[in-house]
Parts: C-alpha cells; structure tokens; sequence
C-alpha cells in the first residue's frame, strides 16, 4: 500500500483551521476585532430539495424513494484574505423506500430484485475548506466541491449526495486571457457515500484570447489506492459565433487520449466530441456525436465525470450498470432547450452504439421542465426513458422535485 502526504486526518485538521480563520495572526485588539467580525459576520446557507425518483426497469421490480436533501452550512468573512466554509448534508427518507438501496456503501442492501435509486440515506460532513485569495489567484485546502471540468471531474449535483473531493485547489486569472487551474486530491467521497483514497492530479488550462471562442488544455492523472489508474491528455475548441441579433452559432471540437498510469495496464482509448448547433431568441439546438473509445478489452472511462449531463439522464453507462463497455461508446445526439411560459424547457435524443463490433446499444430520450419562482423557490419534473437493443435493459425514469435555497 502506497504511503499518502494527506490522510483522511486532514479534514479534521482543516476543519479546525477552517473555525479557526488564521487566529494565530491575530496580535492586536484590532486584529482581533478584524477577525471576529469576519468570523461572525459571514453568510449561512440552506439548500433543502425534496425528490420523488421512480424507476421502472425490465427483469426488475419497479423501484421509487421520497428524499430530501438538507444542506446547512456558514460561509466565513474575509480576514487578510483568507475565508472559510463548513456545510453539513443530510439526505433521508419520507416513509418507506420501494427499491435496492445501493450494491455496496453505509447504506447498502435492500431487495435486490428491485431497481435502485442512486440516493441513500446519509448524514456527512460535505464540505470543511479554508481559502486564500491573492489579487486573481485563490487557493482552497480541505474537503470541497471541485468542478474543473464535469465531463472528467465534477460533483454530480444532480444525485441528493454530490461528489466531494479532499485535497487541495489553486486557481489564478492573473495572466491575461487565460484562465489555470490545478486540483490535488487525496479522497472522493462518492454520491453513495463511499471514500476512495487517491493521489491524483488535475490540470486546466483555459485561453480566452482567441475570436470565437476558448482553447482548453487539461490533464487528469487518477491514481487509486485501490482501483484502475489512468491518465487522460486533452484539448477543446468550443464557441458562439453572432451570426445577427438574434441567430447565433454554436460550435464545440474535442479530443483527448486516456492510457495506463501509476499501477494500470489496461486501461484507455481516444476521446473525440464534435457539436454543431444554433441558438435563436431563447431556444437552442445542438447535434453532435460524442465518442469514447474501446477495443474490446478496455474502453475509455471517466470515473470521477458528472455523466448524467452527457450520456442520458437514465444514467446507463454509470452506477451499479458500469461504465464505458469494454467496445467503446458513441452516442450520437440531438439537444433541444429554451424558456417558455416562464419555465426551462429542455429535452434530448441519444442514440447508443459500440466503438467497434458493430453494436446497437439502444435509444434514450429525456424531457425537462423546470420553473424558478424567484431567488429561492425552484420546482421541476424530469423524465428519460432509455431503449436497450445490445445493451443493458429498457428502463425508464421519472423525477418530481422542489428546492429552497438561500
């Protein structure tokens, strides 16, 4: 077992430090005075979303949950330039669950002939930071939401649990037009609940000098105490183009190349993501293809990915079903969304196939609507329903949900 810098240890220790905002750099009574208004004079936050979530699943019992979702936590002043944050999370049932919890995690168990709904019942310490900002750089140490890029590293915010990581995050705007941004990460507390130790890198370069659009450069170096190393190398191309008024071009060109790394050696393949679209007045519509490519024995793989937001809200290619087949994936798509009658209307086709053998996966389609009343009150449904023909299972998904937060 490989020896960690950081242990799990440095959440507690940052915790403290987090409460403690640099008291030890308080000398004076006006330093002191300094510091304790910026400890109680900082900001409190709630976010409570409560969620049906039914799914219906072919060989399986249909499967449904009533969660809510409490975050509370306190957002320190700045003192010298340095803040921080602490927020608890809750998620629990309202009355019985009708489905398998989770295969494995705090809360694992449950019939399995049922479906599962990817929310159990857990109460954690989501997030414990302190931060530094100097002129356009800030840095944040402890245990945080990281979203550098949610195609490979993202919270999946749309599950009652996100993904938090523990590390440390430096992010600087000091040189012009571009945007670094770099993640070191000890653990990721997964949306089930389950820590997975690591000692990863992640690295984002952003260009926003060029017309059109913004050139984007990263690097994401997994590498697990226990599980499937990997390193993925990339570059985007992605922009809107005025075209009137009222008629704008969308366009989004990517590639990136995933191989072994650290302990792995089978692991990888190629990453291509190409989108055209128009945007209207206020209805968008993209159509792209997105491959992630296999051989047959392995295929590219996005582990700490926000995929709900790419592959189809039925989320087949994650969670207990895997993730990319070992042939590959490409999923050919047309994206529509807009406002209208004060609400966010959204909905998306997929068509699901291999990379190689000749596979039909199957078909998705999603449905949104979504309305926000003001600041606070947000209330929405959400539908997939996803066709198997070589893949997986038909399955469907529905989504009734309120949020308050402030």
């Amino acid at each position: 077992m490989r020896k960690r810098v950081l242990t799990k240890s440095i959440e507690t220790i940052l915790f403290a430090s987090t409460l403690g905002l640099g008291l030890t750099g308080v000398s004076n009574s006006a330093s002191a005075n300094e510091f304790t208004d910026a400890l109680t004079g900082g900001k409190p936050t709630v976010d409570v979303r409560v969620r049906y979530e039914g799914v219906d699943q072919d060989t399986k019992e249909d499967a449904s949950a009533f969660t809510v979702r409490t975050r509370i936590g306190y957002l320190t002043g700045d003192y010298k330039g340095f803040n921080g944050f602490v927020e608890m999370s809750d998620t629990s049932s309202i009355g019985d669950r009708q489905d398998f919890y989770v295969p494995k995690g705090p809360d694992a168990g449950g019939d399995s002939a049922k479906a599962v709904v990817l929310d159990p019942s857990l109460t954690t310490l989501n997030q414990a930071w302190i931060g530094y900002k100097y002129g356009e750089t800030s840095l944040k140490a402890g245990r945080m939401r990281v979203i550098m890029d949610n195609r490979f590293l993202g919270n999946v915010g749309w599950r009652q649990k996100e993904q938090i990581y523990s590390g440390a995050n430096v992010n600087t705007k000091a040189i012009p037009n571009t945007e670094l941004s770099y993640a070191y990460i000890t653990n990721v507390n997964n949306p089930i609940g389950v820590d997975i130790e690591m000692d990863s890198h992640a690295a984002q370069a952003v260009f926003k000098g060029i017309p059109g659009g913004k050139l984007t450069g990263y690097g994401y170096f997994l590498d697990y105490e226990t599980g499937t190393d990997s390193q993925t190398i990339g570059v985007r191309y992605a922009g809107k183009a005025k075209v009137s008024d009222a008629f704008n071009l969308i366009y989004h060109l990517e590639y990136a190349s995933q191989d072994d790394y650290a302990d792995s050696d089978n692991i990888g393949g190629d990453y291509t993501r190409g989108e055209l679209g128009v945007q209207v007045g206020k209805a968008t519509v993209l159509v792209g293809q997105e491959k992630l490519g296999g051989n047959g024995s392995h295929a590219f793989q996005t582990p700490l990915g926000t995929v709900h937001l790419f592959n189809g809200w039925a989320d087949m290619f994650i969670g207990p079903v895997g993730g990319t087949p070992a042939n590959g994936l490409v999923d050919n798509y047309i994206k529509a969304s807009g406002k209208a009658f004060g609400m966010k209307l959204a909905a998306a086709y997929h068509d699901f196939s291999s990379d190689v053998a000749n596979q039909n996966y199957g078909t998705e389609y999603d449905l949104l609507a979504a309305k926000k009343f003001n600041k606070t009150y947000t209330a929405g449904i959400k539908y997939a329903a996803y066709t198997a023909d070589d893949y997986a299972k038909d399955t469907s998904k529905l989504w009734i949900w309120g949020e308050m937060k402030f």
